[in-house]
């Protein structure tokens, strides 16, 4: 998955009234370290903004798709009243697919952020299908009803059992797709690993252990 805007939309370049940009309702990061985002504001007042942030116009202002951090960073840490953006025509699912593959492209995420992000470009990329839909409210629950699915599929097949024409409708549906998805993310994984292993710490463990583990990452420099 690459850094550059989806090839397929429209991107206008412009240079935009910085208190007219609201933010994300995509943007799921909720952690940002404060002395990170000064440096990352000095560097931007030294050489420039290298990377515009994405915006689509809502009405008379612009909703921010993309570069939470170097909004804030201009925004709360320089006198900058403008800002180099790409402005896009995106509906609310491309606005939500841009801002989860830029997210995932963050080098300082926590072993729970990465997990999120995935369930969060896994959730977006199939969210139009009703089937898949239905497997749940949330994304986690949906992504792990899913994978559920498969891995039984899966473990029916190697003990050679049969296997429900239902349950081998949906994994012959679904399969190439997931293997498609975690096979173009920035970081390559099986989905089976990631299911068996990874998002259960999502799923399984209450939100305030999540903080917390979120914030050690931050001050200790630890991935946990």
């Amino acid at each position: 998955m690459s850094k550059t805007p989806h090839i397929e939309l429209d991107y206008i370049q412009d240079v935009i009234d910085i208190r007219k940009i609201d933010p994300s309702p995509y943007q799921h990061r909720r952690h940002f370290d404060k002395d990170k985002l000064r440096e990352l504001a000095a560097s931007i007042q030294r050489e420039g903004l290298i990377e515009p942030i994405i915006v689509r116009a809502k009405r008379d202002r612009y909703e921010l798709i993309a570069g939470e951090r170097r909004f804030r960073a201009v925004r709360d840490f320089t006198e900058m009243e403008t800002i180099q953006a790409q402005i896009v025509i995106a509906s609310n699912l491309q606005a939500r697919r841009i801002s989860a593959a830029e997210n995932m492209q963050r080098e300082d995420l926590s072993s729970i952020e990465t997990i999120e992000a995935i369930v969060e470009i896994v959730d977006a990329e199939l969210i139009e299908d009703r089937q898949y839909a239905s497997m749940g409210k949330k994304p986690a629950d949906r992504v792990k009803t899913l994978l559920g699915k498969l891995d039984s599929a899966r473990r029916s097949e190697e003990l050679s059992y049969e296997v429900a024409s239902e349950a081998r409708l949906t994994s012959n549906k679904f399969i190439g797709n997931i293997q498609e998805i975690f096979k173009k993310l920035p970081k390559p994984m099986k989905w089976l690993s990631f299911y068996l292993n990874d998002l259960i710490l999502l799923v399984d463990i209450c939100k305030e252990v999540q903080e917390v583990s979120i914030d050690l990452s931050r001050r200790t420099g630890f991935n946990v």
